[in-house]
């Protein structure tokens, strides 16, 4: 593999946020380097693969196959803490992706703009003159490679050391960590056009638990334990409870394990030369956990205001601080409300839950909306209450 001793952009990292990124810096005109230090892109899962039709549809066409192949419209049940059925009326489009698939056509998209992609580069540092991002230091192949850039947009998840080595705190509150597990099983009672939410202390502490079908016959099942709650007991343990209760001599054909932030967005996510993006940026919805189409929103912002800032010769803070803008026009300003709502529901105890459940069931289908079961939620905040039709259309 041949590297030119300088590009425009280099992004780290090749998960959806970064392969976007690469893709609209490409697009912009800027000569793309992407380094993804495993062996693939797409690899390993660390996800429960869904995400909601109308985020995908800004990136895909309606005839792309993506979009033919995972977007169906799924029911939607709450199972509460004493086990009441809560069946919503929900009728959105949404996919239950397959990552490495789903995955490895973000980075043949970026590729054919014109990004150079490279797997099995490990990122090591960052070139830093006079307090200016100006390039990455890498492993490849068993070779140590320095390349100078314009722009670096740090898409290195969770673990992200491109905001730490630009001189960024990446590290989240402990209280908004949640450790992640989950099995994709093989299960003959498991329907495959529902997707299932578990809820309650003995469940997921001030988590859920999520069952959702895949197109090939089998279904992600998973859980997100708050942080503090996980040193009492693992994650695996609740779900190994679950799943031995739920689906008895259950076929697992793959487990996955990571840690999900859920909290606000860095308060700065770009500086001289560089910007984060994804997880590395904590641009997760706090409530749910979700961040594929954050983190492609947030990639597309970057690649544009990369390219932009590479055309007009000026990448230092002032000029990258576009993205911070705009990031919190799109999604950062929602995010924000979606924290506050967290901060109060990981309070709310099993029995309310069992309430909440127990009132949306006794109303007419059409009531049974998330809308509603935020409101009885929130009841006490009328500010977060006003908001809830914006943030779940």
């Amino acid at each position: 593999m041949k590297f030119k001793t300088e590009y425009d952009v280099i992004v780290i990292g090749g998960g959806p946020g970064g392969c976007v990124a690469a893709q609209y810096a490409a697009g912009g005109g800027s000569s793309v380097l992407l380094l993804e230090r495993h062996r693939e892109i797409g690899v390993p899962v660390r996800c429960a693969e869904a995400a909601g039709a109308a985020g995908l549809l800004e990136f895909f066409d309606h005839d792309h196959w993506i979009i033919r192949k995972y977007i169906k419209k799924f029911r939607i049940r709450f199972v509460s803490p004493n086990g009441t059925v809560l069946d919503l009326n929900h009728n959105s489009e949404a996919a239950v992706l397959d990552r490495k698939i789903f995955d490895h056509e973000l980075g043949r998209m970026a590729s054919e703009a014109g990004a150079q992609i490279v797997t099995g580069a490990n990122a090591t540092g960052l070139l830093i003159d006079n307090g200016h991002v100006k390039g990455v230091t890498f492993e490849y192949c068993g070779k140590k490679i320095s390349v100078r850039c314009k722009v670096v947009i740090g898409a290195d998840g969770i673990e992200s050391r491109t905001g730490r080595w630009s001189g960024i705190d990446t590290t989240p509150d402990f209280s908004d960590m949640e450790s992640c597990v989950q099995y994709t099983v093989f299960h003959d009672s498991i329907e495959k056009d529902r997707l299932v939410f578990y809820f309650g202390r003995d469940v997921a502490p001030t988590g859920y638990l999520w069952v959702f079908p895949k197109n090939d016959g089998t279904a992600n099942v998973g859980l997100g334990v708050n942080g503090p709650h996980s040193k009492k007991r693992k994650a695996m343990s609740y779900l190994d409870s679950f799943v031995n209760s739920k689906y008895p001599k259950v076929s697992v054909l793959n487990r996955t394990c990571g840690g999900v932030v859920c909290s606000q967005t860095l308060e700065r996510i770009s500086g001289n030369g560089f910007m984060l993006v994804g997880d590395a940026a904590h641009q997760t919805n706090a409530v749910s956990g979700g961040g594929i189409v954050n983190a492609m929103k947030a990639g597309r912002i970057a690649g544009k205001v990369s390219a932009a800032a590479v055309k007009k010769g000026d990448t230092c803070a002032d000029s990258l601080s576009e993205y911070d803008r705009e990031w919190y026009r799109v999604q950062g300003k929602m995010n924000k409300k979606f924290y506050k709502i967290k901060r109060i529901i990981d309070n709310i105890s099993d029995e309310t839950l069992d309430d909440i459940a127990k009132k949306m069931s006794e109303k007419p289908e059409k009531k049974r909306t998330l809308v509603n079961i935020f409101k009885y939620a929130l009841i006490g905040n009328p500010g977060l209450i006003l908001e809830l039709p914006k943030l779940f259309s």
